[in-house]
């Protein structure tokens, strides 16, 4: 985890080196589960054009507490996205400027007591960006989601499933650019 972090926090220091680039950081409320939600913040990179742009963003939301997982089975579930997408800036006169987008999403993820397999998934985002300047204010609706292989060593009946990841999510905050 600690490399993770190390390698975002280089790509936002490297962010405005590259054309049509920015970085944001933001707070974010998300579902983690079918049982869990909560509130997080996270920091992304942006490369691209004036219409087309990469994004590359990490969220980071903290265990959350007596989440059912599977067989009946509560546990504290920690969920941990890596989202690599792109997105569409439609044209707009003013400060208003609309976007949607979409990509690929890694889900890092622990149990407590059991293990929950890290995965990969699918988001969708729609949201805007407010101002002119560098500086600029965003908001998105964002969707996630995969399935995780889940299990549990009981003696003798171990108990193993399929878990569904992600789910609705709101990520508010600022953004410069280049």
């Amino acid at each position: 985890m600690r490399k993770a972090l190390l390698v975002l926090v280089i790509c936002i220091l490297a962010a405005p080196a590259w054309a049509g680039s920015g970085f944001s950081l933001f707070g974010s409320y998300s579902q983690l589960s079918d049982d869990a939600e909560s509130f997080g913040v996270g920091a992304r990179v942006t490369f691209g054009s004036h219409n087309w742009v990469g994004d590359l963003s990490g969220t980071w939301f903290p265990a959350v507490d007596n989440v059912d997982t599977i067989g009946g089975h509560t546990d504290k579930i920690q969920v941990i996205p890596w989202d690599f997408g792109a997105r569409y800036l439609f044209d707009t006169s003013g400060s208003f400027r609309p976007y949607v987008g979409g990509g690929g999403t890694f889900f890092y993820n622990h149990l407590n007591d059991g293990k929950l397999d890290n995965t990969f998934g699918l988001y969708g985002l729609l949201g805007f960006n407010l101002g002119h300047h560098k500086t600029k204010f965003f908001a998105e609706a964002i969707y996630r989601y995969a399935e995780a292989d889940a299990t549990y060593s009981h003696p003798g009946n171990p108990l193993k499933g399929k878990m569904d990841i992600g789910g609705f999510g709101i990520n508010v905050g600022v953004m410069w650019t280049n």
